[in-house]
């Protein structure tokens, strides 16, 4: 793991170097809308559900916060690349599952999960190619590298940390896109939209998936 955090900052760092003479950073802040992507039998760490049965979650929005520090590096015919570190809360908060009695059965029951939530703290480094296309208008594409620091459970009333068998991985990885619109004087707006690619859950097949806004400035 430290190699890994070693090998990932030289490689935000090179670019920084690169275009050290036409570098901006900046810090932004804003809102997460999280949510999980949710196929099989989810985390499942009340062992509720049977691998052979079939379940459909049905789940809300979490709202939180991000906040950010990145260097913004201006590159040749109006293009800029963006690395960073951020800090948030992904997950999702449970509704209810349906739990069919057979892969293809169309007979259910409904458990409920309502008010139950999985908070995944998460430090992510993402990477951001950016286009001006006028007046500060930059649309961006990119990819990130999330390190999960905890993945927890609110059910009853209570918060456990999620146990390690029940934990792919400690390394996120996905894919994102979104446009940022720029001001005078360094302030910014900005909304993207993110998509897990690794599946966080050894009981069944569970992605991140999360929406950002955020105000910024570059100094």
């Amino acid at each position: 793991m430290k190699n890994f955090f070693l090998s990932l900052m030289l490689l935000l760092l090179v670019p920084v170097v690169y275009g050290q003479r036409k570098a901006h950073f900046g810090l932004r802040a804003g809102l997460t809308f999280a949510d999980l992507i949710i196929d099989g039998r989810g985390f499942d760490t009340g062992n509720r559900f049977s691998s052979n049965t079939r379940t459909d979650y049905s789940t809300d929005v979490l709202v939180t916060g991000h906040i950010d520090g990145f260097v913004e590096i201006a590159l040749p015919h109006k293009f800029y690349l963006e690395p960073g570190i951020s800090f948030t809360v992904l997950g999702t908060e449970y509704n209810y599952v349906k739990i069919y009695n057979k892969r293809h059965s169309s007979v259910n029951r409904d458990y409920s999960y309502e008010g139950d939530k999985v908070l995944i703290s998460q430090l992510n480094f993402p990477i951001w190619l950016k286009y001006n296309v006028i007046a500060g208008l930059r649309p961006k594409i990119g990819t990130y590298i999330g390190y999960i620091a905890t993945i927890k459970e609110k059910r009853d009333g209570y918060t456990y940390t999620m146990k390690d068998k029940y934990r792919n991985s400690d390394i996120d990885f996905g894919v994102g896109a979104g446009v940022e619109y720029h001001l005078p004087l360094g302030l910014f707006f900005d909304v993207n939209c993110n998509v897990g690619i690794i599946n966080l859950s050894t009981r069944g097949e569970v992605n991140n998936i999360f929406l950002q806004t955020g105000v910024g400035y570059k100094f």
